[in-house]
């Protein structure tokens, strides 16, 4: 298995989104009032696959941990 070394890299967010209310983040349990976006590229595929070629990760701004929700419109409530 390889193993990278010196620090992580900082995700580099394709955009941010403000709440409307503060919520807390189900994973830190931070108050948080923004959401980030980043993109998600898909690199390999072993098969022919229907699924989208891009896609977008919501993740909590102090965790940096994925979150649950609907960029269309409503966040949905996870836990």
């Amino acid at each position: 298995m390889e193993q990278r070394s010196g620090p992580p890299q900082t995700p580099s967010f394709e955009a941010e989104y403000t709440l409307e209310s503060p919520l807390k983040c189900p994973h830190c349990k931070d108050e948080i009032s923004t959401l980030q976006v980043v993109r998600l590229v898909r690199t390999k595929v072993n098969f022919i696959s229907l699924l989208p070629r891009r896609g977008h990760a919501v993740v909590c701004p102090s965790c940096l941990m994925i979150l649950s929700a609907d960029l269309g419109g409503i966040l949905t409530r996870t836990g």
